[in-house]
């Protein structure tokens, strides 16, 4: 597995009280000197959203806030949709470590659905020269 693939690895909670958990570790690959990147964060965040039995369609935003700096080690992760149409989906999650809420995200996910399309306007091919047309008063 390549390590940002082992890093976004979460694990769906076993407990029935905890039905939006997932958990997982930073990765010793994704580290700086302060503790992990938080391009790799904002991954599991998304991630925890993406394995959610609940979620619909594909991400088109994610926002994310960092409430306290990342401690290397486990992670709990708690996904929300809080908010489901007929094309879009609005989730809340955060991840938790000992010391609290280490950072929140908010995601909209949406269903592509097939829609109208047009094509760019093509030059005709017999169209006189610029020098060749009377010029306009």
């Amino acid at each position: 597995m390549h390590p940002f693939d082992e890093a976004i690895d979460l694990r769906a909670s076993a407990l029935a009280q905890a039905p939006h958990e997932f958990t997982g570790a930073t990765h010793p690959a994704y580290a700086n000197m302060v503790g992990p990147f938080g391009g790799t964060t904002a991954a599991q965040l998304l991630q925890s959203a993406m394995l959610h039995p609940d979620r619909l369609g594909e991400p088109v935003a994610l926002t994310v806030n960092f409430a306290a700096p990342v401690a290397d080690g486990d992670i709990r992760f708690v996904a929300r949709p809080v908010r489901t149409n007929r094309s879009t989906q609005h989730w809340i999650i955060e991840a938790h470590q000992a010391e609290g809420v280490v950072a929140t995200a908010t995601a909209v996910f949406a269903v592509r659905r097939e829609t109208w399309s047009d094509v760019e306007a093509v030059m005709p091919a017999n169209v006189p020269a610029p020098d060749a047309v009377p010029r306009m008063p």
